[in-house]
């Protein structure tokens, strides 16, 4: 009788062992990533790169100027779940253009979608830098709301050129628990962008 008990508790002591690993493995596996951009992707862009998943394609009903002056639509995405979610904007502008500038690009989407949040300040400028190899711009600015009970939250956007188009990409989200989130995506937005092949 005794070695059936302990028969019985190596297999459940085993048992909870692999589960265990298991699920260390998961957690140890950090964010699963999507691929988006691209010919025949949600977002058709001239460029690719990758976030983390769950996400979902937010992309707007009405034509925008950048839809006249350009055969790629914008895109926007919700990044996650809670009070972490984020989105992700991307904008084609001046397709075709060439010795493009960044910056203005950046520029004359600096405060997009902002005119409901009160007042924003810039905390973050670079100019003359290189994304993915190539000529780029990027911004971060902080958002103070007007109601005092809300939280200030952060907003991150950069522009790069590419011989198809100059993109601008804004990461940010509503609530301060997206502050940390919205750092994470930007940087491995910013570090996995690829011109489309």
């Amino acid at each position: 009788m005794s070695s059936r008990i302990r028969r019985r508790t190596a297999g459940v002591l085993g048992a909870a062992l692999l589960a265990g690993a298991a699920l260390y493995c998961a957690r140890d596996e950090g964010d699963h990533f999507a691929s988006v951009g691209g010919a025949r992707s949600a977002c058709e862009l001239p460029v690719t790169f990758k976030i983390p998943t769950p996400w979902k394609n937010k992309r707007s009903e009405r034509a925008t100027d950048d839809e006249e002056r350009s055969r790629y639509a914008p895109c926007d995405v919700v990044l996650g779940t809670g009070q972490a979610t984020v989105d992700l904007w991307v904008r084609v502008y001046d397709t075709g253009k060439k010795g493009a500038d960044p910056l203005k690009a950046l520029l004359d989407y600096d405060g997009q979608g902002m005119s409901n949040y009160g007042e924003y300040y810039h905390d973050e400028y670079k100019n003359r830098l290189t994304i993915a190899g190539h000529p780029a711009a990027e911004m971060g600015y902080t958002v103070e709301p007007p109601d005092p009970n809300v939280s200030t939250f952060r907003r991150r956007m950069f522009a790069v050129v590419t011989p198809d188009a100059t993109i601008v990409l804004g990461v940010g989200g509503d609530n301060p628990g997206a502050d940390e989130r919205t750092h994470e995506v930007y940087d491995q937005v910013k570090s996995s962008i690829r011109l489309a092949s």
